[in-house]
């Protein structure tokens, strides 16, 4: 896995062997087996930081910035320098070895490059030849990989869309070890969503949380789309043995066993008979109801959903994390408050100031906050990055300050950190513009895009949870 990403790496920074040895006073035959896996990634690899940088360095041109972004979910806000963003390419190097409070960071990444650049699905594409209708029996990895192939063809051939049912606990070596099966996957599977089908996938908790998180993050741009419904079996299992459904519930399934993680020459049965997809989207639905949903997705539409869930998470017990580029509105000067509102017409900013404040003094006395903020020095001075966070799902879409006047909040915030012990206030230079997360400790994340258009994720599964407010805690 190291190998295979950090020859990809190489060849997007479009950097030879030799010039990379020469900048780290490293052999460049030493580089050369990196790349082709025939030396592992040693325990002691103080210079994978200074090659990273190099690295970084040479990712100067656009399509050299959209090939990495694609390759590794980086985001807008770790690509603000160069040393941001080797520190990025090192945790992902690193993903095997690293804990899920990284990977959490990398998913928060990747939502904020996705959420910048919202995916669109084109229906275009040649049409499909309908292929034969048959139950078949295929074996280990290349036989799952054409049954998933053929699982997805038919599905484009039919009329109506339905909701797939997607579950997997086995080992993704069959996805990932051809890549361009990868790829053609990714297509087909586009062209599915494209075609109106929605999706409902049982995620693996018991998974290793970094595999765990580094999935939802690659499921982030059809999360967005609304179109996927995710949940979770929220108790653990033995882990012995691992099952995969595919099921198209009017076209065709994919089933398959195997034992830890083993799927060498294990049995896939491609099923397009009536009575057996049946009988495997009942047993489906049985394990679905003992599921509990993973995370809820919203929109713009759905600010009334959001603020219920933000208020929820507010007032549950524990400590709290807030990390977004502008300062809280709790923060803000009633005098300020008030000139704004009138500024622009808003009755609402007023009510929602005192609301905020309200919630902020009943909690500060019993339960910890630490705000991490956009240090002014390296914010944006348009005055329309000067917005309280979700500005838009508060009912205030067109609110904005000018730059002294977000200096005044944000010298405010600083006069509060003084006059409560429970309140830290913590500023950064690499935080993206557009990015807010709520943390409460063992009770739940809200993560969101808060310029316009909103999109956020509310999340409560417990591990994912404690991975974001590891995540939240390093950066403080």
């Amino acid at each position: 896995m190291f190998a295979e990403r950090f020859d990809s790496l190489m060849n997007i920074a479009e950097v030879s062997n030799s010039l990379l040895a020469n900048a780290i006073h490293m052999n460049s035959s030493h580089i050369g087996r990196l790349r082709s896996g025939a030396r592992p990634l040693p325990k002691k690899h103080e210079y994978l930081g200074a090659m990273c940088l190099f690295l970084a360095r040479h990712f100067r041109k656009e399509y050299q910035i959209n090939a990495l972004q694609k390759l590794t979910g980086i985001g807008n806000g770790a690509l603000l320098s160069p040393e941001n963003t080797a520190l990025y390419l090192e945790q992902w190097l690193l993903e095997a070895e690293q804990d899920p409070s990284l990977a959490a960071g990398r998913l928060i990444s990747g939502f904020s490059h996705f959420s910048s650049h919202p995916v669109s699905f084109a229906a275009g594409g040649a049409a499909e030849e309908a292929p034969e209708k048959y139950a078949s029996y295929l074996y280990g990895n290349a036989g799952k990989r054409k049954a998933v192939e053929q699982f997805f063809r038919m599905i484009l051939q039919e009329k109506k869309p339905q909701t797939l049912l997607l579950f997997s606990d086995e080992s993704m070596e069959w996805l990932y070890e051809d890549a361009a099966f990868a790829a053609r996957w990714s297509e087909l599977f586009t062209r599915v969503i494209a075609k109106g089908n929605r999706i409902r996938v049982i995620h693996t908790i018991s998974r290793d949380m970094n595999e765990l998180l580094e999935a939802v993050a690659k499921w982030i741009p059809i999360y967005m789309t609304g179109m996927i419904e995710p949940y979770y079996y929220p108790r653990l299992r033995d882990g012995l043995f691992q099952r995969t459904m595919f099921i198209a519930p009017h076209t065709a399934a994919v089933i398959s066993s195997s034992v830890q993680q083993n799927a060498e020459g294990a049995l896939n049965i491609f099923l397009t008979d009536r009575a057996a997809i049946e009988a495997v989207s009942l047993e489906y639905a049985r394990y679905l109801q003992l599921c509990r949903p993973l995370m809820r997705f919203f929109t713009g539409q759905d600010a009334d959903e959001l603020r219920k869930a933000a208020r929820t998470l507010s007032e549950a017990e524990g400590d709290a994390c807030l990390c977004s580029a502008a300062p809280p509105l709790f923060a803000m000067p009633e005098s300020l408050v008030r000139k704004l509102a009138e500024q622009r017409g808003n009755e609402l900013l007023l009510p929602l100031w005192k609301q905020s404040v309200f919630s902020f003094r009943r909690s500060i006395e019993k339960q910890r906050l630490t705000l991490i903020i956009l240090d002014p020095k390296t914010a944006p001075l348009s005055p329309a990055a000067f917005r309280p966070p979700l500005a838009e799902f508060f009912a205030c879409p067109e609110f904005s300050c000018t730059h002294k006047q977000y200096m005044q909040h944000f010298e405010a915030m600083r006069k509060l950190e003084k006059k409560y012990d429970n309140l830290t206030v913590v500023l950064r230079n690499d935080l993206s513009p557009d990015m807010l997360l709520y943390v409460k400790e063992d009770a739940g994340v809200i993560m969101a895009k808060a310029d316009p258009p909103i999109s956020a994720f509310a999340i409560s599964e417990r591990n994912m949870v404690n991975a974001f407010w590891d995540y939240l805690k390093r950066m403080s």
